[in-house]
């Protein structure tokens, strides 16, 4: 399969990008699930396994900077790791208490969205504060498009909120359904992906009209997504049933339900080689699925329970952040092999 790459120039700090699309699956445990599975919004309870929902930590990566994020509940804790080395050179500001990060590539800032009801707004090169943007409600999740220049935040209440990124501006905001776990961007589309908790259907909103245009049945538990922009295929993690549902993002039409040994607790994709990867906290695995067979090609066993993932689509790294052990695991892509442990102050709770 080939694969083509895309780049955009905007602002000050204006370099390459390269789409990769990061899911990051909010913690909602607490808020929203019981030991013995999730209420619906119907009333009735699907049987989960724990595990599935547990705080996850918090993962961006920058391509062209060749940086990582990685973050937890923990007010302190948001540490830099450089790709080169393997190592935290930096930290970003205390007392920014993140629940979700995203990297706009295209301009080297990174967002990071506060249980405070605040979207901080980082400069890559200092990392220092540029600005803050207040929310109206906490937030779950963020995504960036930097083809569009937009940033995405969806809160508890169930609002996804448009933001500008060159004027750090509220634009729009349309509701999603309540407690959206997961956002991710197909900046080839301009179409937005988010999965609800406790709803089997993602929405999907026009990035131009800033309207949900359409809701994709894609199983019981939908809890993280990532589109593929060179085929158009949306692969969604269901926590329930086990499984990554790929759906035509053309059509909305089921291709594949791809079956998992574990459940899955995050997904991304490398828009680079068109393969996912699917952390699975319970059996300590990431599963490596292929985009063009829809098939398990490789489990990579891990440990520590997985909970963030994110990928480096120019060096074609993955990164695991592990729940259980303050680390970030770094696997070779091309081998799918662990070259590195990175230990990061505060990475789980």
């Amino acid at each position: 399969m080939s694969r083509r790459r895309t780049a955009r120039r905007r602002g000050p700090h204006a370099r390459p990008t390269d789409l990769v699309l990061l899911v990051v699956l909010a913690a909602v445990l607490s808020a929203c699930a019981g030991e013995k599975g999730i209420a619906r919004t119907d009333g009735t309870v699907t049987p989960v396994a724990s595990s599935a929902f547990a705080v996850s930590a918090l993962l961006a990566v920058d391509d062209s900077s060749n940086r990582i994020y990685v973050a937890s509940e923990s007010p302190d804790a948001i540490s830099v790791i450089d790709g080169s080395s393997n190592s935290v050179v930096a930290t970003l500001p205390a007392d920014l208490f993140p629940q979700a990060i995203a990297v706009d590539q295209s301009s080297n800032r990174i967002y990071v969205a506060s249980r405070h009801s605040k979207l901080w707004v980082i400069d890559g090169t200092t990392n220092s504060v540029d600005a803050s943007i207040a929310l109206d409600h906490s937030p779950l999740a963020l995504a960036v498009n930097p083809d569009a220049g937009r940033v995405y935040v969806a809160d508890f209440e169930g609002t996804l909120s448009v933001i500008d990124a060159e004027t750090n501006a509220v634009v729009a905001t349309l509701p999603v359904g309540q407690n959206p776990l997961a956002i991710a961007v197909n900046a080839s589309t301009n179409r937005i992906y988010v999965a609800t908790y406790g709803s089997p259907e993602i929405s999907v909103v026009d990035g131009e009209s800033n309207a949900v245009v359409a809701k994709v049945s894609v199983g019981e538990l939908p809890i993280a997504v990532a589109p593929d922009p060179e085929t158009n295929r949306i692969y969604v993690a269901d926590g329930a049933a086990g499984s990554v549902a790929v759906i035509d993002g053309s059509t909305g039409d089921l291709l594949a339900s791809v079956k998992l040994n574990g459940m899955p607790s995050s997904l991304v994709l490398n828009p680079g080689t068109g393969r996912i990867y699917v952390a699975e906290a319970d059996s300590d695995v990431i599963s490596v699925l292929d985009g063009a067979s829809n098939a398990v090609i490789a489990a990579v066993a891990v440990g520590g329970s997985p909970r963030g993932l994110a990928v480096n689509a120019v060096t074609n790294r993955i990164y695991v952040a592990r729940s259980l052990t303050a680390d970030v695991l770094v696997i070779d892509g091309a081998t799918n092999a662990v070259i590195a442990t990175v230990a990061v102050a505060g990475a789980s709770e």
